[in-house]
């Protein structure tokens, strides 16, 4: 077997380990492609050949375990996670995500509205809605 038939083969393998599924939300109406079990230039690979998109470049890529994305178009919003077995990872870019999903649809994220109201409800809500359809599926 040549070196240059192993760098193939690896490369097969890495695609054929990454985990894509979206979470779809019905009252926000939106929807969330996860990109788990991979590296960051796996991913974007995967982005820029799928959807056209193009994902900078990251410096620090070996370190990187996650980032959330938004996107003008389709897919709209994505999550990607290194690893999918780390949840704490999953939970803090969902975390990302939420707040940039209650900025633009104009839901304030605070403790107490001045009216006595739960201001931070929204964001919890989303937050296990998400999570949840990340852990079904990993």
């Amino acid at each position: 077997m040549t070196r240059r038939t192993k760098i193939a083969r690896r490369k097969i393998a890495r695609r054929k380990s990454m985990r894509l599924f979206k979470v779809d939300n019905p009252v926000f109406k939106l929807e969330v492609l996860f990109c788990m079990d991979c590296n960051y230039e796996s991913m974007r690979e995967y982005m820029n050949r799928r959807f056209r998109l193009q994902i900078p470049e990251c410096d620090d890529h070996q370190q990187i375990l996650g980032t959330s994305f938004t996107f003008g178009k389709p897919p709209w919003r994505v999550v990607w996670v290194r690893y999918a077995r780390h949840t704490a990872v999953i939970v803090h870019e969902i975390v990302h995500l939420v707040t940039r999903i209650c900025q633009d649809r104009g839901v304030p994220v605070v403790s107490h509205h001045p009216n006595g109201e739960s201001g931070d409800e929204t964001l919890a809500y989303l937050i296990e809605f998400l999570f949840a359809g990340s852990h079904q599926t990993t």
